[in-house]
């Protein structure tokens, strides 16, 4: 059974995880999954991830359904996926 973490939650995550050295691996709805990359930027509803030189810009923080996190973190285990609810 996957677990599942609600908006709000994962937004503090993202607060947590922004210019750390915890890496977020993402799948967005439709598309497959994005590679673990570091989150270098948050705003509001967007943020930009980078893995190496290679940089992704998510425009809508609503439109991703799951995550993973390469390093244990609160009370989330690294490697597991996890389902974001709305």
């Amino acid at each position: 059974m996957q677990d599942t973490i609600n908006f709000p939650q994962f937004k503090r995550l993202l607060e947590t995880l922004e210019n750390s050295e915890i890496s977020i691996r993402l799948r967005i709805s439709g598309e497959s999954w994005l590679p673990y990359s570091r989150l270098i930027l948050l705003s509001e509803s967007a943020m930009i991830l980078q893995d190496g030189p290679e940089r992704k810009m998510i425009t809508n923080l609503r439109n991703i359904v799951e995550f993973e996190i390469d390093k244990k973190i609160l009370t989330l285990e690294a490697h597991c996926p996890y389902e974001i609810s709305y």
